[in-house]
């Protein structure tokens, strides 16, 4: 059950909306303006790592490069 971010189309308020299912992502109401015209936004994650380090990484941080 992911939580996906979506944007209000008319009054840009941005949040997020738990989608059970992928026809859920048509329901999303804007909470702010009760509007039903919004938008899924592209967005990042992070994920925690169990192999000793930094403890939290985020997949849109830089990697450091290639070796």
């Amino acid at each position: 059950m992911p939580i996906y971010e979506f944007k209000c189309k008319e009054c840009g308020n941005e949040f997020e909306y738990l989608c059970f299912s992928s026809n859920d992502e048509k329901e999303a109401v804007c909470p702010k303006c009760g509007a039903k015209e919004t938008e899924k936004l592209l967005s990042c994650f992070s994920s925690v790592s169990s192999g000793g380090g930094l403890g939290a990484a985020s997949s849109c941080s830089p990697s450091g490069g290639f070796s």
